[in-house]
C-alpha cells in the first residue's frame, strides 16, 4: 500500500506551526462559536441542511486513517464541532488499526464512514461490505460528483472490475506544477537531530550517512544520559507489523535517495522509476539496514527498536532519549520539552547532495486509500453528505482554515489566517482546541487546489503568513545557519543553488496497481512475516562478514518464498498502472 505516511506534505506544515500535536495528531477542546455558512448555493443545500438544524443529530462512525486522532470517540474541537453543527450529525471517530478492521469485516459490524487501504479493496468489494456509491452521489454528492476525471478512473480502474463506484478518491485535485512554487514554513521528513547538539559540534560536514552517525556518535559521548539518568541513543525505530510495516527501518534513506514508497515493496520516484527493494543487494531498503547494522557497531542503536511499539518509540522521543527522528510529526513531544533551552529542538538536516522531501500529490486522489460507505450503514444519505462536505468549498475552508471570522477572514478582497489565529496556534493546547488543519489526512479535495468561489487555494500557509510567524529560536538560528529567513526558505535556497535536491511525487501511477490475487498475497505476506525474523540478524550481526552472510542468506531465503514470482507482478501492474494515467 502506498503510505505516504505522514501525507508528509500536511503533517510537516503542521507541525512547524505547531498545529498539531505529537504524531501529527489532535484532540481539541473549547466551545465552538456559531457561523453563517460561507459556501455556494450549492454547498448550502447539500453541505449545511437547513432540516437538520431542528432535528436530532445523526450519529455516525468513523474509521480514520493511519496517523491516528489522540483520543477515539467524538472530537471536541472548534473545527469539528462546527462540521457536526452544520450537518446535524454526531460523529464517533475509530482510529485505524490492520488487526481490529479484519475482525470488523469477519463480522460484517464496520464503521458507517470508512478511510480504507488498497490491501483491503478487494475483499471490501468482492465481500459485498461496501456501497456502490454512484446513486448516493446523484442524489446527494453534488460536490463529490464535479470530480469526474478521478471518478471515472476509479471506476474503470478501482472497482474490482464491476466498473461501479465504490471507493472514493480522497485529496483530488493537485498537481506538481501547483505545489511547485508553494513555500514551505519547514521540511518536517528525514534524517532530524537537535539543532542544539549540532550547533555545539560546531556545525561537522554531513555528506553520507556515514558522517551522520558520526555527528550522532559524538553527540552521544557528550551527551551519554538524559537528565533523569536515562539511556540516550543515537538511532531507534519501532515495530507495527499491521500498520506500517517496514517503513520505519528504511523511509529516511528512501526519502534521501529521492524514493517513495509504493505497493508490493517497492519504491518510487518523480518520474515514476520503480524498483523492489528486496530483490537485490542495492538501493534504499538495504543501505538502511547497513545504516542500522553500523549504528550497531557504534553503540548508537536502541536496542529495543525490533520490539517496541510507536507509543514506546514516541515516549523515548519526548523523553528525550533519541538523537534523530524520522517526522516532525513524532518529535512535537520532544520540542515541548526543549522548549526552555535555547536553541534546542529538532530541525531535518538537509544532507548535501541528497533529496529532500516535499510531498506527494495527484489529481485523481491520493494513491493507496479512499473512502467508502459499509453496507450495514443504517444512515448511508447522511454519511454521504458528510463525505460530499469533505469536498465543497465551505467544507474544505473549515477543515484547512478554520471557522471565517475567528481563524481566517477576507482581508482586501484576500483570504488570510487572522492574527490571533497565528498567534493562537504557536500554543500547542491552544491549536489543538482549535483544529484547523487537523483533518487533513480526511481532506476531500488537496488544499492546493482552487476555491472556485476565491480564485485562490484552500491552503493559506502562504509566505506571508509563514513570515508572521513567531518562530522558535532554533528555527531561526537554523535557517541563518543555512542562508534563509525561515526553515523552508533555507532549505529551498540550497536547492536553488544546487546543494541539494527537493523530491516532489505525483502518484497517480500508483492509484490502480490493485490487490494482488492470492498467490501473490501469500508470497507478500510469507516474505513480511520473514522480513521481521530476518532484519534483527542483519542489523545485529557481529561483524562486517557476518553482516554479508546474513544479507546472502535473507536474499537466498527470499527467492525461496516466491519474491522472483511476486516481483514479476509487480513489475507488470506498476508499469500498466504507470502507462494508463500516461494516457
Amino acid at each position: 500500500m502506498i503510505r505516504n505516511k505522514v501525507v508528509l506534505l500536511l503533517l510537516s506544515l503542521i507541525m512547524i506551526f505547531v498545529v498539531a500535536g505529537c504524531s501529527g495528531n489532535n484532540n481539541k477542546n473549547n466551545e465552538t462559536a456559531p457561523t453563517a455558512s460561507t459556501g455556494t448555493e450549492g454547498d448550502k443545500e447539500q453541505g449545511t441542511p437547513e432540516a437538520s438544524q431542528n432535528k436530532e443529530p445523526v450519529k455516525l462512525s468513523f474509521y480514520y486513517s493511519n496517523v491516528p486522532l489522540k483520543t477515539e470517540g467524538r472530537q471536541t474541537d472548534e473545527v469539528m464541532q462546527e462540521l457536526e453543527k452544520r450537518l446535524g450529525v454526531e460523529i464517533d471517530f475509530v482510529n485505524q488499526n490492520a488487526d481490529r478492521f479484519k475482525l470488523m469485516m469477519a463480522s460484517r459490524e464496520l464503521p458507517d464512514i470508512m478511510v480504507v487501504f488498497d490491501q483491503d479493496y478487494k475483499q471490501l468489494i468482492e465481500g459485498d461490505l461496501i456501497l456502490p456509491l454512484d446513486d448516493l452521489i446523484q442524489s446527494k454528492g453534488k460536490d463529490i460528483s464535479k470530480n469526474e476525471e478521478a471518478l471515472d478512473y476509479y471506476r474503470k480502474y478501482v472497482s474490482s472490475d464491476t466498473g461501479k463506484l465504490f471507493l472514493l478518491p480522497m485529496q483530488v485535485g493537485a498537481t506538481k506544477e501547483m505545489v511547485a512554487k508553494v513555500p514551505y514554513a519547514d521540511y518536517g521528513a528525514g534524517y532530524l537531530t537537535r539543532w542544539d547538539y549540532y550547533k555545539e559540534l560546531n556545525f561537522p560536514e554531513i555528506k553520507s550517512s556515514d558522517d551522520l552517525l558520526n555527528v550522532l556518535k559524538a553527540m552521544q559521548q557528550k551527551h551519554p544520559t538524559t537528565a533523569n539518568g536515562k539511556k540516550v541513543y543515537g538511532v531507534s525505530s519501532f515495530v507495527d507489523k499491521a500498520g506500517w510495516g517496514l517503513w520505519p527501518f528504511y523511509i529516511q534513506m528512501s526519502l534521501s535517495q529521492g524514493y517513495m514508497e509504493g505497493a508490493g515493496n517497492y519504491l518510487i520516484d518523480a518520474e515514476n522509476n520503480f524498483y523492489n527493494f528486496l530483490a537485490n543487494d542495492k538501493g534504499a531498503f538495504w543501505d538502511s539496514m547497513k545504516f542500522f547494522f553500523k549504528a550497531n557497531q557504534m553503540g548508537l542503536l536502541d536496542p529495543e527498536s525490533f520490539i517496541q511499539n510507536l507509543d514506546q518509540y514516541q515516549n523515548k522521543q519526548t523523553n528525550l532519549q533519541v538523537l534523530s527522528g524520522i517526522g516532525a510529526w513524532w518529535q512535537a513531544g520532544a520540542n515541548e520539552a526543549l522548549a526552555s533551552i535555547p536553541d534546542a529542538g529538532f530541525v531535518t538536516i538537509p544532507v548535501e547532495d541528497h533529496y529532500v522531501y516535499k510531498t506527494n500529490v495527484s489529481v485523481i486522489g491520493k494513491a493507496g486509500r479512499a473512502f467508502a460507505i459499509a453496507k450495514n450503514s443504517k444512515n448511508p444519505e447522511k454519511a454521504m453528505e458528510v463525505l460530499n462536505y469533505l469536498y465543497s468549498n465551505e467544507g474544505m475552508n473549515l477543515l484547512s482554515r478554520g471557522i471565517q471570522g475567528k481563524q481566517w477572514d477576507i482581508v482586501d478582497n484576500k483570504a488570510a489566517f487572522t492574527e490571533s489565529f497565528l498567534k493562537a496556534r504557536v500554543n500547542v493546547e491552544e491549536a489543538e482546541k482549535i483544529g484547523v488543519t487537523k483533518y487533513a489526512l480526511i481532506n476531500g479535495l488537496s488544499d492546493y487546489t482552487v476555491n472556485s468561489d476565491e480564485g485562490v487555494a484552500f491552503d493559506l500557509n502562504s509566505e506571508a503568513s509563514i513570515k508572521s510567524a513567531e518562530w522558535k529560536n532554533y528555527q531561526l538560528d537554523f535557517a541563518k545557519h543555512y542562508g534563509g529567513d525561515y526553515p523552508g526558505d533555507a532549505i529551498e535556497k540550497m536547492a536553488d543553488q544546487g546543494k541539494i535536491k527537493i523530491s516532489l511525487f505525483d502518484t497517480s501511477g500508483g492509484v490502480a496497481v490493485g490487490t494482488p490475487p492470492d498467490d501473490i498475497k501469500r508470497i507478500d505476506d510469507s516474505i513480511k512475516d520473514y522480513m521481521w525474523k530476518a532484519m534483527p540478524k542483519v542489523v545485529l550481526a557481529k561483524s562486517e562478514a557476518d553482516y554479508a552472510t546474513e544479507q546472502a542468506n535473507i536474499i537466498k531465503e527470499l527467492n525461496k518464498l516466491g519474491l522472483d514470482k511476486s516481483k514479476e507482478y509487480w513489475d507488470k501492474v506498476w508499469q500498466q498502472s504507470i502507462d494508463r494515467v500516461k494516457k
